[in-house]
């Protein structure tokens, strides 16, 4: 098994690598041009043909073109939209997000040409019943040349049928059932067998009665699943709305950011090309385009002509990618998960996401967005290797694919009880041997569109001369009811997250009437430290990217004590109160003991005294605080600090010049572009000791403050228990010592 592995891990690099990645891209590119931006050009006509919901014609052995896409995104949408998602943005960074985005453009182009082509070259199965893909546009499109294509045609043909079939034995059904037997185990405690089963018993139900069946349960299904999810992501974003510009604008930067960058907690750098890959190939596993999977499905699909029913592919990949994926993406970027738990990647990283944003309410919502879109993967994967097995073996192996479909899903589920632990590694083989597969069926699918380019731009060339009266026979086709179906699951789904939400957040307000927060921090085996990263010597980054100082060596001690994890996480200091609100941090350090302070936080008793203080050069002629009448004056913006100038008599008589944090307002006095810097004293000292220059305090203070921690103001459990701790720390010299270190004398004021 391991030489399998170390083989599939070289085909998987080159797949998923640079060369694979380039051709699918590359052909999208060559695509677009040579079409002439179709996926611009149809994307609104696209919209129309889409909910127009015409109803189909009389050909029995056709769906609606609607109910194709519905089963085409059945196996697109799926747990790649969300772990998939999050695994791009651990590996390749915020910029991840941006090349996917990039990668999907050309991806619109790319399924719209593979669906074209497979509605034009689809064949009748023995039964009558339309088949389609890009088996047969391999096959009956590069044979019509004839000669040597004939046979080239044929052999890439059984070659990209063979990979879905392998593909879906794998990814389609073992991995998929696993997923919604761990999800189920997970939160509701159901038995993994049992799990296997039910979905067993489901599927089989759902395929006994074939692609119309199958694509009923689509119906009603897909449109549910996509609404619920994006309503309840949508929900999540929303509570961070003002983090919305912030984490777009750095995405783009980092997407086309030449260097490599270094984030919170010692993380690995991010750089363009790691970013670039990444993004790319999680978004093509996404939206499957040009992987030749969708065309499967939209071959069996009524058509007024090949390239109307290839906008379902433009569409389809818009909402997979650019609504779906950046939805996942926004979630992941705006709550800071990736900041403060680095460790973790996949659908774990958005869980904690949603946990962290939503509470409680936040695992439901996709625990159950993640079994529907594991099911739905399993029949719209069913379809195509049914479709696979049917054009290698012909239409009576249909009924021993489904008999191993219903192996595969209980194996899938329940195997890794049956065995030992080493079940868990088989299953991950599984899963990297089926993401290679799904890699090789784009090889043979981009040949032939490459090859049958000139053909496809004849079809779009017909269809741009037969426009009206393709148009006119849509038109003339009467209302299917489906949009009165989609409308009502649609609502449903709207309102489902929204239910989730509100019962069980409300009946946790409910319960926990109590101050829960010491036994929160304590289930989740962390406590996450909100600091100012320029606020020498209290909490900054030195010149090895590392977070030190006073604060965060009394939060690692209070984290041990406490027996917890200890996470720190830089914050804008001007948002530290958003931040502690918003869940996304549980204690702040350095916190200035004011009125408005303790009104909205439980603090600490103060652990340090600071003043405000003007700090001046040594050549300045300024000596006394009059003296400062008409000077620029560089301080804080956001702090304390500016709303203490403020209020004294100095404010009508200089010039301020608002800076970002104490450490810029020194370094611009240092420059000579402030005559003097009105910051922190424990910063002040700890910046004139660090420095060769001669620097000088005036003699008076602006005002005098101290420091505590600052919690939420209902968290007042936590908060007690941290200052118990503190006070056990002044008992036992620990306090002492780290005062020592950072001010080379015990300043530490608790009792």
């Amino acid at each position: 098994m391991d030489e399998i592995m170390q083989i599939n891990e070289v085909v998987n690099h080159f797949v998923w690598g640079p060369p694979g990645l380039t051709l699918l891209v590359g052909t999208g590119i060559y695509l677009t041009i040579l079409l002439g931006l179709p996926q611009l050009r149809y994307f609104f006509p696209a919209l129309a043909e889409v909910f127009s919901f015409r109803k189909k014609s009389e050909d029995d052995s056709a769906i609606s073109a609607f109910a194709a896409m519905a089963t085409a995104m059945a196996a697109t949408v799926g747990t790649g939209n969300v772990a998939g998602v999050a695994t791009a943005l651990h590996l390749g960074g915020p910029g991840a997000l941006v090349w996917m985005l990039i990668s999907a453009f050309f991806g619109m182009c790319t399924k719209f040409a593979e669906i074209t082509l497979a509605v034009h070259y689809r064949q009748k199965d023995e039964n009558g019943d339309w088949r389609g893909g890009p088996m047969y546009v391999l096959e009956y499109g590069l044979g019509a040349w004839g000669g040597v294509w004939k046979y080239i045609g044929k052999f890439l043909a059984v070659l990209f049928a063979l990979f879905a079939l392998l593909a879906f034995l794998g990814m389609g059904a073992a991995v998929q059932s696993n997923s919604v037997a761990e999800v189920l185990f997970m939160g509701w405690n159901v038995d993994h067998l049992y799990s296997g089963v039910m979905m067993a018993g489901v599927v089989g139900l759902v395929i006994i009665g074939g692609l119309s069946s199958l694509s009923c349960v689509a119906l009603l299904v897909v449109p549910f699943m996509v609404v619920f999810y994006t309503v309840g992501a949508g929900i999540l974003i929303l509570s961070y709305w003002t983090q919305i510009p912030v984490v777009i604008l750095n995405a783009f930067h980092m997407a086309f950011h030449p260097e490599p960058t270094v984030v919170a907690g010692g993380v690995a750098g991010w750089c363009v090309m790691e970013a670039i890959q990444r993004g790319i190939a999680r978004g093509v596993f996404s939206n499957e385009a040009g992987m030749g999977s969708a065309p499967m499905a939209y071959a069996t699909a009524d058509s007024v002509h090949p390239v109307r029913t290839g906008f379902y592919g433009i569409f389809e990949v818009f909402l997979d990618t650019f609504v779906i994926c950046t939805i996942t993406g926004l979630a992941i970027l705006v709550t800071g998960t990736m900041t403060y738990f680095p460790e973790l990647t996949g659908a774990q990283l958005v869980l904690q996401s949603f946990e962290l944003a939503l509470g409680p309410a936040g695992k439901y919502i996709l625990s159950i967005g993640l079994m529907l879109f594991a099911f739905t993967t399993i029949l719209g994967w069913y379809w195509y290797a049914e479709t696979a097995v049917t054009y290698l073996f012909g239409v009576r192996s249909k009924a021993v694919m489904k008999l191993l479909l219903i192996v595969m899903i209980i194996f899938g589920a329940s195997g890794l009880q049956l065995t030992d632990a080493s079940g868990y590694e088989f299953l991950n083989n599984i899963w990297n041997i089926s993401d290679t597969l799904n890699g090789l069926m784009a090889f043979p699918n981009l040949i032939g569109l490459l090859l049958l380019s000139l053909t496809l731009r004849r079809i779009v060339k017909d269809y741009e001369v037969q426009k009206e009266q393709a148009v006119d026979t849509a038109a003339k086709k009467p209302m299917s009811k489906e949009w009165r179906y989609l409308l009502i699951i649609s609502a449903c789904a709207a309102l489902l997250p929204l239910a989730i939400i509100t019962i069980y957040n409300g009946s946790r307000d409910t319960v926990h009437t109590q101050d829960v927060s010491l036994q929160t921090v304590m289930d989740r085996g962390q406590l996450v430290f909100g600091v100012d990263d320029t606020f020498p010597p209290m909490s900054f980054t030195d010149e090895s990217g590392e977070f030190v100082g006073v604060d965060i060596d009394l939060a690692r001690e209070i984290c041990a004590r406490l027996g917890v994890k200890c996470v720190v996480r830089p914050i804008a200091w001007k948002h530290k109160e958003e931040e502690l609100a918003s869940g996304r941090i549980d204690c702040v350090g350095s916190m200035s003991v004011i009125p408005q302070a303790k009104e909205h936080m439980s603090l600490t008793e103060p652990y340090v005294k600071d003043n405000l203080v003007f700090v001046i050069r040594g050549d300045s002629s300024i000596v006394w605080m009059h003296d400062l009448k008409g000077k620029v004056i560089g301080m804080q913006v956001g702090s304390t600090t500016y709303d203490a100038f403020h209020a004294s008599n100095l404010c009508t008589d200089a010039v301020v010049v608002p800076l970002p944090d104490n450490m810029a307002v020194l370094q611009q006095v240092k420059e000579k572009k402030c005559d003097a810097g009105l910051v922190d004293s424990l910063a002040a000292c700890y910046f004139i000791r660090s420095n060769s220059e001669r620097y000088f305090v005036l003699h008076d203070s602006l005002s005098e403050e101290e420091l505590a921690l600052g919690f939420r103001k209902e968290d007042k459990e936590l908060s007690n228990r941290v200052q118990k701790i503190l006070s056990e720390m002044k008992a036992d010299g620990t306090l002492g010592k780290i005062s020592q270190k950072w001010f080379e004398s015990d300043i530490m004021i608790v009792r």
